[in-house]
């Protein structure tokens, strides 16, 4: 079911125009990001080149397509931006490459709002692009021509174009199918992928991905992507994503410098270590290429495996998975010392979830306990049920009032949380706590963010487009750090 040849190119970049599909699924765990994987891949491996997005807050779908298309991944998210933005943030770097692939999030029409307004549905409006539907077919047989059907006439505007059906138990079940389809509607399959485990991304897979090495994971997509490319009709797909072609005459080309490329050091040129490895790795890329665009070099480093810390101004410490290597993170005593050290000194760090955890004294996981940086007096323990899940919008207690702070200039900050762990710390700190917590849980469900010297720690990933102004502060904040740190003197 695939013929296209290697090399083919659409030229984007030349007529301005943009190709590109969205994922979506009637509801959850329909098989979105195993296709949107694949697809990635197999386009990838045939010449083309791929943009990958991902709909939502998502991280590790988003390490996934992005590994499998050998391109740095954007995420679309409602909360996060309004509508004018997200249009512009896709087509600036959905321009130049030959396919973009949207993988969505839940089901193609659930959203909070009632109205819809934050579903897949009005992402792929809004993005004027064709939706190749994933149903999971497994207990249906005629039964989905109703389900298409609905969904085709909820919305009307809604574009789908093509049909993947997942979980086909066998040539009998997909000849139904396929005969019940074509019969009632004017859809186009372009799969038909069998109820194959082996074919399956499942939840607790997903959640290895930090677990695995380079050569794991490039292995694991390589094999799932050319298993299933036997039962995708990529032909058919990438005529699909030739109608949402849409002008991007007035959009601006985002100027990016890459990671650790650029040598020259200009004289405001600050350093930022980013903490990068397997423990630590839940960054977005808008976040990094906001710090770039203010001048910032990056330079990653990896509190797992490096024997010393990087020569920088500051630190950013994202999230991750630091309980499954915390015995490792234990055994690089030096590391932890010298981050420990360098906090005392007055370096500002900013960290983010798994980060937090890292700077607190330790972690106990899995009747498994080790010792962490201890920089922040708190111990990180873990519940089965997560503590915090979902958005987040935080006000700070201390809005344009105490001096000093970077992060209390921003009335309000959105952002994200997924978290089993929870910090068990004294009164005194709890109290300290810098921000108000609107919506979402933080550290204790009214309050987020730890300031200690120049340190910020909280439970919330931000996303730089969603609280305009706050790496510009933080980065001012560095400046100002590097010219009084030879006194010794806290900006805190």
């Amino acid at each position: 079911m695939n013929n296209i040849k290697s090399g083919v190119k659409h030229d984007n970049e030349r007529n301005g125009a943009v190709n590109g599909i969205y994922i979506a699924a009637a509801k959850r765990n329909s098989g979105k990001t195993t296709v949107s994987i694949a697809l990635s891949r197999i386009f990838k491996n045939r010449g083309l080149s791929v943009q990958p997005f991902k709909k939502g807050p998502d991280f590790i779908d988003s390490m996934w397509l992005s590994i499998a298309s050998g391109k740095k991944i954007y995420n679309l998210d409602f909360y996060f931006m309004p509508r004018n933005k997200i249009k512009a943030h896709f087509l600036a770097h959905s321009l130049g490459s030959d396919i973009s692939i949207v993988e969505g999030n839940h089901g193609l029409h659930d959203s909070l709002d009632m109205r819809g307004r934050s579903s897949n549905a009005e992402m792929a409006k809004l993005l004027g692009l064709p939706v190749i539907f994933l149903i999971d077919v497994g207990e249906l047989n005629r039964g989905v021509v109703p389900l298409i059907r609905g969904f085709q006439q909820f919305d009307r505007d809604v574009n789908i174009k093509g049909i993947i059906l997942n979980k086909v138990h066998s040539k009998r079940h997909e000849k139904n199918l396929i005969r019940a389809i074509h019969y009632y509607t004017d859809l186009k399959i372009v799969g038909n992928i069998p109820n194959n485990l082996e074919y399956s991304i499942k939840q607790r897979h997903l959640g290895l991905l930090s677990t695995l090495s380079s050569e794991e994971r490039e292995n694991f997509v390589a094999d799932m992507s050319s298993k299933i490319s036997d039962f995708i009709d990529t032909d058919s797909i990438v005529k699909i994503s030739k109608i949402s072609k849409k002008s991007c005459s007035g959009v601006k080309d985002l100027t990016v410098l890459p990671l650790n490329k650029n040598k020259r050091i200009t004289r405001n040129t600050v350093k930022i270590g980013i903490a990068y490895d397997n423990a630590f790795n839940f960054y977005y890329n808008e976040n990094i290429e906001a710090l770039e665009r203010l001048g910032c070099e990056i330079i990653k480093f990896s509190p797992l495996k490096d024997a010393f810390l990087p020569d920088v101004d500051a630190f950013y410490i994202g999230g991750g998975f630091p309980e499954i290597f915390s015995g490792e993170l234990q055994a690089n005593i030096n590391i932890r010392k010298e981050m420990k050290r360098r906090i005392e000194e007055g370096i500002p760090v900013y960290a983010e979830c798994g980060g937090l955890m890292y700077l607190c004294k330790s972690i106990s996981y899995e009747n498994n306990f080790h010792e962490m940086v201890g920089a922040i007096d708190a111990d990180v323990k873990f519940t089965k049920k997560p503590k915090g899940h979902g958005y987040t919008k935080l006000s700070p207690f201390f809005y344009d009032r105490k001096e000093g702070l970077w992060f209390n200039k921003i009335k309000s900050i959105k952002g994200h949380e997924f978290h089993h762990s929870f910090i068990d710390m004294p009164s005194g700190i709890i109290g300290d706590l810098v921000f108000d917590v609107k919506k979402g849980f933080g550290v204790n469900g009214t309050g987020d963010g730890i300031a200690y010297k120049n340190v910020l720690a909280g439970y919330t990933h931000i996303y730089s487009a969603s609280s305009s102004g706050w790496f510009k502060n933080w980065v001012a904040f560095i400046k100002k750090t590097k010219t009084v740190s030879q006194k010794g003197e806290f900006l805190t």
